[in-house]
């Protein structure tokens, strides 16, 4: 691989300890970069990967306890009442983190004006959330109705917690948000498995989910009255329409692939009854678990790509060293997994879920795509080019759209998972013709060739456990054992391991 700066070496060589050439300034300097973007990654990915383990396997303790009926109207009940938390944003969360970012005096008001506002907004989500509800019972579904009330107060501590999280971040205070985060996960997870061992209904459910954003409110609000002083809600309309009308742009994008995001599973169990959403949520929570954790290691090079002043050489070597041993990881993850998701979904939520396996299935490659897809984003984000990137995002949402509507009536639940792998790759092909340009020699043989290489070291799994007809927890041993071992091979081989010891930068 290429590290780019003159003179151009061949970085892989020089890592090693008979390298024929003198590393320079430049090369170091983007060694330290690389490395420290592996070390965050690390602390942003290891740490949600173990506290969504322990979640997964209390997921499947849920699922058994409550049923898939039960378990798919709380998750339908839950798709709705998120889609309601859209009334709330209007951009105002991108808008806090630009503008509280510059600090100074003003910061405290702007803070308290914000968080008014989005109390405000938040109340009008609720009443929107009662009839919705209002809605589902005079459709005949008075169970979905009485969830979705109990969901819906939820809607306030989110909102106020999403314009705090932005405070702190503005300030730096990123680690405070990750604590509040954990701490309010692990006693979701705790609250969710004591509910339904004391009543197994989607009611008790729905009642324990209301524990997180309540403790990762109060936490934050702790941690904000340190750096802002006390909170102060004033009813101030004028100053909130000027908030308004700024945040707006920042939003256009956002809505479409929320409402998008969200109709999912309304389709489903009209189509196919609460049952059969049940069975496809159980099995992409792995899938969606795994996805929240891509997002926050791909986020971790945006800070260090930022830093490189537009120098699109030194950008294209960063995001090359980082995209392909991710894109490989995951490509070679999916591929092992491919045939054994069926007895992964049986042994983590029962048998009765076997159904949505094929789903996950398809939705693992989805992850390769959305990691290669975020980090050409946060590359052109670099250049200063977001204009570019935000035209790709909305064409990918409306071909996601118009084949969601078309492959889950004709293919069953798997077409949702195969319209988003597939607006993912126009999402994909778009911006690749365009990094072409922009980032010379990103896909360049050097790079693809030791990809494909170990990519094709992953296919002998699936045959193994296609063919040996293994029991299911025995399948998921084996993928899971086989990928650690190509992780472990591929970490050496490639000099990973050496770029997570840099030196410091010059």
């Amino acid at each position: 691989m290429v590290i780019s700066g003159p003179p151009s070496i061949d970085f892989d060589r020089a890592l090693g300890a008979n390298a024929a050439m003198a590393i320079t300034p430049r090369d170091e300097a983007d060694a330290a970069n690389i490395g420290m973007i592996w070390k965050n990654a690390g602390w942003l990915g290891v740490v949600p990967i173990l506290l969504n383990f322990v979640a997964l396997f209390s997921t499947g303790y849920i699922t058994r306890r409550v049923g898939p009926e039960q378990f798919g109207r709380f998750n339908l009940s839950f798709s709705l009442i998120t889609l309601t938390l859209i009334v709330t944003d209007l951009g105002l969360r991108a808008l806090a983190v630009r503008d509280l970012a510059r600090g100074g005096r003003g910061a405290r008001h702007e803070l308290n004006d914000l968080l008014s506002l989005r109390l405000m907004m938040a109340l009008l989500a609720m009443m929107l959330a009662w009839l919705l509800a209002a809605g589902a019972s005079w459709l005949g579904k008075p169970s979905l109705a009485h969830v979705m009330l109990i969901s819906s107060f939820g809607i306030l501590p989110t909102a106020l917690t999403g314009t705090l999280t932005d405070g702190l971040i503005a300030r730096d205070k990123a680690r405070i948000t990750s604590v509040s985060t954990f701490w309010s996960g692990t006693l979701l997870t705790v609250a969710s498995v004591i509910a339904v061992a004391i009543s197994p209904t989607e009611l008790a459910l729905a009642t324990s989910y209301l524990v997180g954003p309540i403790v990762n409110m109060a936490m934050l609000a702790r941690s904000s009255r340190t750096l802002y002083g006390p909170a102060r809600l004033r009813w101030r309309p004028r100053q909130w329409r000027v908030l308004v009308r700024r945040a707006i742009p920042f939003y256009r994008i956002s809505i479409v692939g929320v409402v998008l995001g969200r109709i999912e599973l309304p389709l489903i169990a009209a189509l196919f009854g609460d049952r059969m959403v049940g069975y496809y949520s159980a099995a992409m929570s792995l899938a969606d678990r795994l996805s929240a954790v891509i997002d926050s290691v791909t986020t971790a090079a945006l800070p260090t790509l930022m830093r490189l002043g537009g120098d699109a050489k030194r950008i294209t070597s960063v995001l090359a060293r980082i995209m392909y041993p991710l894109l490989g990881a995951l490509l070679a993850g999916a591929v092992m997994a491919s045939t054994g998701t069926t007895a992964a979904v049986s042994v983590v939520f029962g048998a009765e879920y076997a159904a949505g396996g094929p789903a996950l299935a398809v939705g693992l490659f989805i992850l390769p795509m959305n990691a290669m897809n975020a980090l050409i984003f946060e590359g052109f984000v670099a250049l200063r080019r977001v204009d570019f990137v935000a035209g790709t995002i909305l064409r990918g949402q409306i071909v996601n759209g118009v084949l969601l509507l078309i492959l889950v009536p004709s293919i069953g639940i798997i077409g949702g998972p195969v319209a988003k792998l597939l607006s993912g790759m126009t999402i994909a092909l778009s911006r690749v013709e365009a990094s072409r340009k922009a980032f010379p020699g990103l896909w360049s043989r050097v790079y693809l060739g030791p990809l494909s290489r170990r990519t094709l070291w992953a296919l002998p799994v699936p045959f193994l456990v296609l063919f040996g007809h293994f029991r299911p927890l025995v399948t998921v041993l084996v993928a899971g054992g086989a990928f650690l071992v190509w992780v472990a091979a591929t970490a050496r081989t490639s000099g990973v391991l050496a770029l997570l010891r840099p030196r410091a930068a010059p």
